[in-house]
């Protein structure tokens, strides 16, 4: 359950920086302001990704390599997949500047920005870009030698003294410029000290000589796009959106926006840990032990359906109050806006275990390209419908469908895998067997916090 706790307390670290941020940013600014913000932080949040797609390709292969003997192949691996991220992140950091300065007039939200503070904000953001990047490929000699723990903590940190620096910069100025730097500042800061325990953790994968870093390169390059795929979908069904509504609608209603998805991303703490569990118990399954195996998948996804269900039910019932206290009152909850995410975040919730059943066996990468298209389509289908002057529920109905190309064909294969029809496996819910199995996985949640 290694894997899972790390994967959990990354993503549960995740949303906890933004459920704590907004109220800072809130209690300090007005929601026009906090909106603009919003707006120019989500690429840099986005660019995050092509690191983590390099880290993440690289760090398996060094782990195997390390796990091997082969200290050199684990090196090479290391330094290549730094080298592609760094590269990666250079050149987007180089464009977002640009690309933001050209569109400057035609969003909305950032209209009420001083162009000088703008540049001031666009070029520290830049460097948190690259600063970014070092930190995720410093990933690696820790995950090559089994320091998982030690990464997700010092990586968490980071995180919290970038929550500490934003609650002293918007207290003490209201110049986004100001938050900006001070936030470059820290992930610079953050990069050293994780470079620095790194060296101390894992000596060997900086010191001594590599095998080639060419043929490390084009092994990794296919991987690490393919890794980059699955964090790219989830960074258009998230960014994508902001910006969406960042450029058609400003900085307020953007700023409520945010506000209610943070409060539904907590239903994404289940679904992450019950992809994590899901997928490594289907690591170490039989192939031939099906029963096992459509066991765990009925469980899982009637657990997914009553958290999800509840989860909704309790946020509609209380998510105003939750709002206002969130957000001091100043982005009024939507329940329309609302119900659309929470039925996405369910879809996604009930794909967790399916797609991670069919992650394990390596049989996803179908499942990840109708995603990922659908994913690009709906984006652009709520930029139209964004342009044309729709209401935002309306906007955000392509998230569901996304949702929906992503639970459909990870069904199917899970379904297919263990041998089972759409008939047997909706009888296998009901069945008197899945309360002693929902049973247990509570006992396992309990376990394994």
């Amino acid at each position: 359950m290694r894997g899972a706790a790390a994967n959990f307390g990354s993503l549960a670290t995740r949303i906890a920086a933004q459920f704590l941020t907004l109220p800072i940013l809130f209690a300090s600014w007005e929601a026009e302001r906090v909106g603009a913000w919003l707006l120019l932080f989500a690429l840099p949040a986005y660019f995050g990704f092509v690191s983590a797609g390099f880290s993440g390709a690289g760090g398996t292969a060094a782990v195997a390599a390390h796990e091997k003997g082969d200290a050199a192949l684990a090196r090479a691996h290391f330094r290549s997949s730094w080298i592609m991220a760094s590269a990666a992140t250079l050149l987007l950091a180089a464009l977002f500047p640009l690309a933001v300065a050209q569109a400057e007039e035609a969003v909305a939200a950032l209209r009420s920005v001083p162009p000088d503070t703008l540049k001031q904000t666009l070029f520290a953001l830049a460097i948190y870009i690259v600063a970014t990047s070092q930190v995720a490929a410093l990933e690696i000699p820790f995950r090559a030698v089994g320091r998982y723990a030690d990464h997700i903590a010092l990586n968490s940190a980071s995180i919290l003294a970038e929550i500490v620096v934003i609650a002293l910069s918007v207290s003490l100025s209201d110049d986004i410029a100001t938050l900006a730097t001070a936030l470059a500042a820290t992930r610079i800061t953050a990069a050293i000290w994780i470079a620095a325990q790194a060296r101390r953790t894992a000596p060997a994968m900086f010191h001594g000589p590599s095998s080639t870093l060419g043929s490390s390169t084009r092994s990794l390059m296919l991987p690490s796009l393919a890794l980059m795929l699955l964090p790219l979908v989830h960074g258009l069904n998230l960014q994508g959106y902001v910006m969406v509504i960042g450029i058609s609608s400003g900085a307020i209603l953007l700023a409520g926006f945010v506000a209610t998805r943070t409060l539904t991303r907590l239903l994404d703490l289940f679904t992450s840990f019950s992809f994590s569990m899901q997928f490594y118990e289907s690591t170490h399954l039989d192939p031939e032990d099906l029963e096992t195996r459509r066991r765990l998948l009925a469980v899982m996804t009637v657990l997914a359906a009553c958290i999800a269900v509840a989860f909704s039910a309790a946020l509609l019932v209380f998510g105003d109050l939750a709002q206002r206290i969130f957000t001091r009152a100043q982005a009024p909850f939507d329940p329309e806006v609302a119900s659309v995410l929470l039925l996405a975040a369910g879809l996604r919730a009930l794909a967790a275990a399916p797609f991670a059943m069919i992650a394990a066996a390596n049989r996803h990468s179908t499942t990840v390209a109708w995603y990922f298209i659908a994913s690009l389509a709906g984006l652009i289908l709520a930029a139209s419908l964004a342009d044309r002057g729709f209401s935002l529920p309306l906007v955000l109905a392509p998230i569901v469908l996304a949702e929906l190309f992503h639970l459909v064909p990870a069904f199917r294969g899970a379904l297919r895998m263990s041998n089972l029809g759409v008939g047997e496996f909706i009888a296998s819910l009901f069945s008197r067997d899945r309360i002693g199995d929902v049973a247990w996985a509570l006992r396992e949640l309990r376990r394994s916090r």
